[in-house]
């Protein structure tokens, strides 16, 4: 089966209304759904997408969304472990001149690892790591 990785910007896009990627999320988000991909996020993404609702939305809309991730059904969460550390490390190192958040490089690590190609990201750093964005339609 087919893996998408899911980033801060593609859950934060659909779970603020005001986001100037909502719809875009929406769209690409059922696409998702309907396509039977398997969907993956990590817990960095996952505090990361908390803490930019809270900046954004407020805290009823950061609990909404942590309850809505954290309880899914359809999310694979997977934890930043020892190994994903280091490699993120490396990585994060060799990106000089760029401004690439380490949150972003650990996804780099876990999507080499576990073999997947595509991401649901607005985030154009995702893109120049060589990673396929997903479109909607």
């Amino acid at each position: 089966m087919e893996k998408v990785f899911v980033d801060t910007s593609g859950w934060v896009a659909l779970f603020v209304a005001n986001d100037i990627n909502h719809q875009k999320a929406l769209n690409i988000f059922e696409k998702v759904k309907h396509s039977k991909l398997e969907i993956y996020t990590s817990d960095y993404v996952i505090d990361e997408t908390i803490t930019t609702i809270l900046a954004r939305g407020g805290h009823r809309q950061s609990v909404l969304a942590g309850d809505t991730l954290f309880t899914s059904k359809l999310i694979r969460m997977i934890y930043v472990a020892p190994d994903y550390l280091a490699a993120a490390w490396k990585i994060y190192q060799k990106y000089k001149d760029k401004k690439i958040s380490f949150t972003d490089v650990s996804c780099f690590s876990i999507m080499k690892n576990l073999n997947i190609e595509k991401a649901f990201s607005f985030d154009r750093d995702f893109a120049q790591a060589g990673i396929v964005l997903m479109k909607p339609e």
